[in-house]
């Protein structure tokens, strides 16, 4: 099932709908399209497949950052829960609020894509099979009826999601969950490509490989660590890491000195962990539109760590490359 994908053989996908009314989502008429798909859309049967090296895993995850979350739970099926209040997004998560933002009296929504090794089964909660994938759902609390209730599905591939979800008085959140599963489930296996969705805010950053500055860097080493949004390797005999995320504008710089690499403005703090350690944090591209993320305006931004500032800036410097118009 796995096959390795030259550059040339990539396929641009055509976007597909996965139900919902388009007329109910916020006008983004002005933003771009989103970006070409870097691998093929996978058939069902990819997801279903152990990966079992290096190389399938991390077909695995770049197959996963294609998938389209919001498209999970569309906006009819939202709608039938109850009226969709707001959907906001993250760069691999989406946030409905149902009915009213009032704490307390409205349903709230969080799911996010993710990688795992393994399902767990300790703690609360209660594990069930739907075809091949495993799907646990876990509430608040070990008796009486919870108020919010914690559900992850993965398949055999090590591709996973998480639904969060919280209720009004009267409504059993892990039942609302449950009864999710099976078209979210089938959903993913239709691989909606970024974009499908009509909440999915088009960015430099959705569905982009935070390791493809790898290839611009010689001598590099797996830490046999895969995750979506972060890539976690050694580089002239340091650890590095490159984070891909969205972040609130004005923190930016906040805690960060600006300097330049190849004339794109860039800013150097330390980790509050450790201030021997550097960080070099820039932006991407331009801020997202205020109605479309949570708490406030975001921003894609890329953070790269490692021991020294020497091997912090030249890596950085290779990722910018990769935004050429950032």
């Amino acid at each position: 099932m796995y096959r390795t994908l030259s550059l040339a053989a990539l396929a641009v996908l055509t976007v597909v709908s996965c139900g919902g009314d388009d007329s109910s989502a916020p006008d983004r008429a002005d933003l771009p399209p989103p970006p070409s798909p870097v691998v093929p859309a996978q058939p069902p049967e990819f997801w279903s497949t152990p990966a079992t090296t290096e190389e399938q895993r991390a077909m695995v995850a770049q197959a996963t950052r294609q998938v389209d979350v919001c498209a999970l739970l569309p906006r009819d099926v939202l709608d039938e829960l109850d009226h969709v209040h707001s959907v906001t997004v993250g760069l691999d998560s989406c946030r409905a609020i149902l009915d009213t933002d009032q704490p307390g009296q409205g349903t709230t929504l969080t799911w996010h894509s993710t990688l795992l090794d393994s399902l767990g089964s300790s703690g609360r909660g209660t594990t069930k099979q739907f075809g091949d994938a495993s799907v646990r759902l876990v509430p608040d609390r070990d008796a009486g009826e919870p108020r919010s209730c914690g559900a992850t599905a993965r398949f055999p591939s090590g591709a996973a999601f998480y639904l969060g979800l919280s209720t009004p008085p009267g409504q059993n959140p892990c039942d609302v969950a449950d009864g999710l599963m099976p078209g979210m489930l089938d959903r993913w296996r239709e691989s909606p490509p970024q974009g499908t969705s009509p909440d999915t805010v088009s960015t430099v950053l959705l569905g982009a490989d935070p390791c493809e500055v790898r290839e611009r860097l010689e001598g590099t080493a797996e830490t046999g660590e895969q995750r979506l949004t972060t890539c976690l390797f050694t580089y002239r005999g340091e650890r590095v890491t490159v984070s891909y995320e969205y972040r609130v504008p004005d923190y930016l710089g906040a805690r960060g000195t600006e300097e330049r690499i190849d004339d794109h403005p860039v800013y150097r703090s330390v980790s509050i962990y450790d201030s021997r350690i550097p960080m070099f944090t820039t932006a991407v591209g331009p801020e997202l539109p205020a109605d479309s993320t949570q708490f406030g305006t975001r921003i894609p931004v890329v953070e790269v760590v490692s021991v020294t500032d020497d091997v912090g800036r030249d890596v950085l410097g290779q990722v910018l490359t990769l935004f050429p118009q950032g």
